[in-house]
């Protein structure tokens, strides 16, 4: 299937992997995504109707204008890169200005392209507090233009809302298919000043089992020489399997080296496939 190039670019972005993640995909008749991020895996629901939530409201809110107002996407995107390339690194940090006080999603779009390692990072306060990529002047408006139109074909049958992954999930059923891609657990503060609890998140794939759902879950795994070790309960899944997702940007802004991660994938499903053949 045709790779899509990151329209939002997110930090544990499934992006490299996608293709080879949806080889294991099961039927299904609809597709849910809560933790939706980058989506790097929507263009794989094969056109289905799908629902796609996560918290952050301007995130949604990009998500949406990229499917219906893809022209105004570009043109906005375009105004900002225009105005960097001729004024300099002080229009980013207008922009960001601008961004914690109006969260204007556009605004959101332009950052999260010429941010540091494209990393979206909110501070205690819940504001946008990444710095410039001076060595990086964001992607070419015309590239880029091109890049929003596809995915908004790719997104056309998808519903964004902004919500809670148990809200996304309320009503899935028998039949439908869920990718999960949420925060490692005891995450706060990075993307959000709300803590991701595992034991609800626990309780509702224990749920979603009673229901018939299938899910396929990205989780736990390894960074460097750190472990993060936050695997389900082994009666919630039937098989798992390890995939390489890049380098961590985080330990790259943070601590200037760079680690290899290594995340857990879970399915409550069987697969005919063996995982060793599809990544290598």
């Amino acid at each position: 299937m045709k790779k899509y190039p990151a329209v939002i670019k997110w930090s544990g972005s499934k992006r490299l992997v996608a293709s080879q993640l949806a080889q294991q995909f099961p039927r299904f008749e609809r597709y849910f995504e809560p933790f939706v991020g980058g989506g790097a895996m929507l263009p794989y629901s094969r056109h289905r109707k799908g629902f796609a939530g996560d918290i952050i409201p301007e995130l949604i809110c990009l998500w949406n204008e990229i499917k219906e107002h893809p022209s105004r996407v570009a043109d906005e995107y375009e105004r900002r890169w225009n105005d960097l390339q001729k004024r300099g690194a002080d229009v980013y940090y207008i922009v960001r200005e601008d961004f914690n006080r109006t969260r204007n999603c556009h605004d959101f779009l332009f950052l999260s392209r010429t941010c540091v390692n494209g990393l979206i990072r909110f501070n205690g306060n819940g504001d946008f507090n990444n710095s410039f990529h001076l060595s990086r002047p964001g992607i070419n408006p015309e590239t880029f233009r091109q890049q929003i139109y596809e995915w908004s074909k790719a997104v056309s049958l998808i519903e964004f809302k902004a919500q809670d992954y148990r809200s996304t999930l309320a009503d899935a059923c028998e039949g439908d298919f869920v990718f999960l891609d949420p925060p490692y657990g005891g995450t706060k503060g990075r993307y959000t000043k709300d803590e991701f609890v595992l034991n609800d998140f626990y309780l509702e794939l224990e749920r979603l089992n009673r229901m018939g759902v299938k899910w396929m879950l990205t989780f736990d795994g390894k960074a460097g020489e750190r472990s993060y070790d936050y695997a389900p309960p082994q009666e919630l899944y039937k098989a798992k399997f390890l995939v390489d997702t890049g380098n961590s940007a985080f330990v790259k802004v943070e601590n200037k080296r760079i680690d290899k991660i290594e995340e857990s994938v879970y399915l409550n499903y069987d697969i005919a496939l063996s995982p060793a053949n599809l990544f290598q």
